[in-house]
């Protein structure tokens, strides 16, 4: 086509092309100067700009591992979509503005570092050894290309470098590390009386105008993201159903693998090593003796005794692949019984002498788990040539058939499938747990243009093309959806604020001289726990008391006056802290407890001048927000 283009340059043909070459442009090229871009910058921080999309993805990855931690404890209104959105971007943007900074000061990451760190990681790595395949199939999944990963992942450590840089320049000097030393050591004698909400729960009586209240009050508590539902083909290489193998296929494998049905000749033998250092002639002269007086009767155990630096072992039953090259080439060309001429391997001479010989073993063609295993990778095999056949036509459909999935389904005999509705923020099973997935089916592309989705490769021999076929943009749920969920709310903060009330009037009547026990028996739902002397990090009281027990101010003498605070624990109760005492821990604040806490408090240091930093990077930085483009 092009020589032809090329041969009538000068004639009619040349005026034609470029006259569909204009209106090509007329249509398409000029237009494009007054569309939208399909992924709008969010925020710029100096010369970097940030994306919708790299908002997006990192907003869903925030979204994905809060779901993993809760579990089935996720309640999607302790954790507001606008709230989370703005923290992602504004580490986005610390990050952005932390990147220029380390470049400006000639922080580099050449890309023999990039690779090691890659290599390094674990998730990407098979047996302990890093695997391109499983690399871009895990990007795949999560819906990043190689070039935006790798990117960010050099971002990241531009960023390592200059935290390394604080952290070894700070330091703690002796007065902060006593200080540190006794509050680190410090313990508190504390009991806590405890009222539990549940308690109250019976005496709480909510009804339906309070519920819709709340509702009306707190929209954004209740909003769900947007969703679709999705029509699909999947081409799985689990669900294909290659004929059976015939004979000459499996006999033609039989002679491919052969040695991978038995097992392989083994050899047992006496070895002398002879370590070449830093002299090779002296250990080939040592050699040459060894091989002398071994063909005058000596044993090889007897020859390794006489020579210095000679070292003997036994070979047993060992395979040729389980030995060093040189050492496995030489043993495998012997006899019975006889004996190496000198051999040289990397880093040492050997003399060997055979013991045993153990032939390979391999079971007839005929043999049936031969037939079994022939069977299964002759199966493996078509399948995955029929899955390759079918992906490269799924590859062309695709694209010739944009529209719709019913031509797809004809040609190659996939089932139309449907889901139910899948969110923007991921969750559940199915097809929706796939984030390729879910950014596909939430693409302009897709959503807005109807059109079908390019192959997905959801990995494990997994092709899947899809459509919208139903889709709801973000809108607040119905009380009716709710009202049970606000109503539990309602009568949980209510129990509390009682709980709460309880416990502040127990605090006045500790003050005036009452006792914690009589208090706690005459308590609704009360428990008194003694628990002792305690340290900042003990474990036997809830985070939230032990934390307000270390807050209060508390002289260190026998005589200090009972201190007392009402908290709200990690599970909802209130509880009343009593402080009785507070002691340091003896240890003259020498040896390696004070090391280990200057070490501690260096460590705080280096975080306060990274942070420091990191704002004022931020307030010299030129950020701007486009936030008509966040949504």
């Amino acid at each position: 086509m092009l020589q032809k283009i090329r041969d009538g340059a000068s004639g009619p043909l040349a005026y034609i092309v470029v006259a569909v070459i204009a209106v090509v442009f007329g249509v398409w090229g000029i237009g494009s100067y007054f569309t939208p871009s399909s992924d709008p910058v969010v925020a710029s921080a100096g010369g970097t700009n940030i994306t919708h999309s790299e908002l997006q993805q990192a907003f869903n990855q925030r979204y994905q591992r809060l779901r993993q931690m809760m579990g089935d404890h996720f309640d999607s209104s302790m954790f507001p979509q606008d709230e989370i959105r703005k923290n992602v971007l504004d580490n986005l943007i610390d990050q952005a503005v932390m990147t220029q900074y380390a470049q400006d000061q000639g922080y580099r990451v050449t890309d023999a570092n990039l690779l090691a760190e890659i290599r390094s990681n674990p998730q990407f790595q098979d047996n302990g050894k890093f695997s391109p395949q499983r690399y871009k199939a895990l990007l795949r999944q999560a819906g990043i290309e190689p070039s935006q990963y790798e990117a960010r992942l050099r971002q990241g450590m531009l960023g390592d470098q200059v935290r390394q840089v604080v952290v070894g320049s700070a330091f703690a000097a002796p007065p902060e590390v006593d200080v540190a030393y006794r509050r680190a050591h410090e313990q508190r004698k504390v009991d806590v009386l405890t009222f539990d909400s549940s308690a109250y729960a019976d005496q709480v009586k909510i009804d339906d105008a309070a519920i819709k209240t709340y509702y009306d009050k707190h929209p954004k508590q209740f909003m769900r993201a947007p969703r679709v539902k999705l029509a699909y083909v999947s081409l799985d290489a689990d669900q294909l159903s290659p004929k059976a193998p015939d004979q000459a296929t499996l006999k033609q494998l039989y002679k491919a693998h052969k040695n991978e049905f038995g097992t392989p000749a083994k050899r047992s033998a006496d070895e002398v090593r002879i370590p070449i250092g830093q002299d090779d002639a002296k250990a080939r002269q040592a050699v040459q003796k060894a091989v002398a007086a071994a063909k005058q009767g000596q044993s090889l155990k007897q020859v390794a005794s006489s020579i210095d630096g000679a070292q003997f072992r036994q070979i047993d039953s060992q395979p040729q692949s389980a030995l060093p090259d040189a050492v496995g080439s030489a043993l495998f060309g012997l006899k019975q019984g006889a004996l190496s001429t000198p051999v040289r391997g990397d880093k040492a001479w050997y003399v060997l002498r055979t013991t045993a010989i153990t032939p390979a073993k391999t079971p007839a063609f005929d043999d049936p788990v031969v037939q079994a295993r022939l069977k299964a990778m002759a199966t493996q095999q078509e399948r995955a040539k029929a899955f390759r056949q079918k992906s490269d036509k799924l590859d062309d459909l695709a694209y010739q058939a944009p529209n719709g999935l019913k031509t797809i389904s004809d040609k190659l005999g996939l089932k139309i499938q449907h889901t139910g509705w899948i969110s923007q923020n991921g969750g559940g099973s199915g097809l929706g747990q796939y984030s390729a997935v879910r950014k596909a089916a939430f693409s302009d592309a897709v959503l807005k243009d109807q059109l079908n989705s390019k192959v997905l490769d959801l990995g494990n021999q997994r092709h899947v093309v899809l459509r919208v076929t139903d889709h709801q943009k973000a809108q607040r749920k119905p009380l009716a959806e709710v009202r049970d969920t606000i109503r539990s709310r309602l009568i949980a903060r209510e129990s509390q604020q009682r709980a709460k009330k309880a416990a502040q009037q127990a605090m006045a009547k500790a003050r005036q001289g009452q006792s914690l026990e009589q208090i706690a028996q005459a308590g609704k739902g009360a428990k008194l726990t003694q628990a002792g002397f305690v340290g900042r990090d003990d474990s036997k009281l809830d985070p939230n008391a032990l934390g307000a027990a270390f807050d209060m101010p508390m002289a260190q003498k026998k005589s200090a006056p009972t201190q007392y605070r009402v908290v709200s624990t990690d599970n909802g109760q209130a509880a009343l802290v009593a402080v009785l005492g507070s002691r340091v821990q003896s240890g003259g604040g020498q040896g390696p407890k004070r090391a280990q806490i200057a070490q501690q408090q260096s460590g705080y240091n280096a975080s306060l001048e990274y942070s420091a930093l990191d704002r004022y990077l931020r307030k010299q930085a030129d950020v701007k927000i486009h936030k008509s483009a966040m949504n």
